[in-house]
């Protein structure tokens, strides 16, 4: 279904450089977090409890190194595309206005009263980021305009999901995991220092002693949806989208946190790292 292949078999070669680029990212979000850690912006969480915010930008040092990594291989849209979340979600963290949210609550701001809120410029920058991407990985036509949807999908998922200690991470990381043998070789590297930064961050966050904000979970999001649309597998994609549209539905019209907490397996693997207390 995607117009470019990887170079070389999947995996294989790139299993080390994959190993490597993860610790790498490891090691740079928990550098980052104590270097940086107590000068992030703080906002109360769900228990009204003070803690770190827009702590994703942890996870921006270990994307810059497979930027550099990859920007002789073609795949630098890949990677740019992870540091555009982190950065747009960031702001997003820092300015953004709370009495607009979702998706209809920016796009009313804007058609309602006229205002431009930071939300609807990380959307319109995502929404281009994920288009660029669906071109790269689909070339020009309507497959890059599914690519887009599904990428640009998972990265709001992935803020959708953010609204309980260490719920991104986990409801974001089983299907990166699930997706990464298929996944290109570009792909699977341009994440490969995300996923590492969010595994070693994820003991704070399900312990509740930072949040990821909107710039770490937009990264995590993002992750799924890259890896997806760079399978080349229609079954992925299909199931991905449907994903999106199935949970984005649920956001807007419920609530994925009564959904989780309906559904016994998911209330199970919701509680999976965390503590007591971070119900």
């Amino acid at each position: 279904m995607a117009r470019r292949k990887p170079a070389g078999p999947r995996w294989g070669s790139g299993l080390i450089s994959f190993s490597t680029l993860f610790a790498l990212g490891a090691a740079l979000a928990l550098g980052t977090l104590a270097l940086v850690g107590g000068r992030l912006p703080r906002r109360a969480n769900y228990l009204g409890t003070p803690i770190p915010t827009a702590t994703g930008l942890c996870l921006v040092p270990a994307g810059l190194v497979a930027l550099a990594y990859l920007a002789t291989d073609g795949g630098a849209v890949l990677c740019g595309y992870l540091l555009l979340a982190a950065l747009v979600g960031a702001a997003d963290d820092v300015w953004g206005d709370a009495g607009a949210r979702g998706f209809r609550g920016h796009v009313g701001a804007l058609v309602r009263e006229g205002r431009i809120t930071t939300g609807t410029v990380k959307l319109l920058a995502l929404g281009g980021g994920s288009l660029a991407v669906g071109v790269y990985v689909a070339g020009f036509g309507l497959l890059a305009l599914a690519a887009a949807f599904v990428l640009a999908g998972w990265t709001n998922l992935g803020n959708l999901f953010d609204v309980r200690p260490g719920r991104a991470i986990k409801f974001t990381g089983l299907p990166a995991l699930l997706l990464l043998p298929f996944a290109s070789t570009q792909a699977a590297l341009a994440a490969a220092g995300s996923l590492g930064g969010l595994a070693a961050l994820f003991y704070f966050d399900a312990r509740a002693r930072i949040m990821l904000g909107d710039s770490g979970a937009a990264v995590a999001g993002g992750v799924v949806g890259l890896l997806a649309v760079s399978s080349g597998s229609p079954a992925a994609w299909l199931v991905a989208g449907a994903v999106v549209v199935a949970l984005t539905a649920v956001a807007e019209f419920s609530s994925i946190t009564r959904l989780v907490e309906e559904v016994g397996v998911l209330r199970w693997f919701d509680s999976l790292g965390r503590a007591r207390h971070g119900r």
